[in-house]
């Protein structure tokens, strides 16, 4: 079985504050895997980079396979993701959103 996500050496920096600090993952496929934490240690920033929400500062993220870089979009397709706070697009029909 392969990989459904791989990262690598993640880094993610706000100004001079480091949110994410090198973080490596690997989940195979089939898996189930959570993000464990207090508040500020990441967790939100790690699922945004994994989403392309957000870019990191440096090191590679692979879904499926697939470079974050290439922008392709054919992995982010396959992926769906639930946050803790709900957040909607106002510009988006009910539809839309989910």
């Amino acid at each position: 079985m392969g990989n459904v996500i791989e990262t690598e050496n993640l880094i993610k920096i706000y100004g001079q504050t480091p949110a994410v600090d090198r973080v490596s993952l690997h989940v195979p496929k089939g898996s189930i895997y959570g993000l464990l934490g207090r508040n500020g240690a990441g967790k939100t920033t790690i699922m945004r980079m994994l989403l392309n929400l957000i870019r990191p500062n440096s090191g590679t993220i692979l879904l499926f396979g697939d470079d974050h870089r290439s922008n392709s979009g054919a992995s982010y397709r396959r992926v769906g993701s639930i946050i803790e706070t709900p957040g909607f697009y106002e510009n988006l029909t009910g539809r839309e959103n989910l």
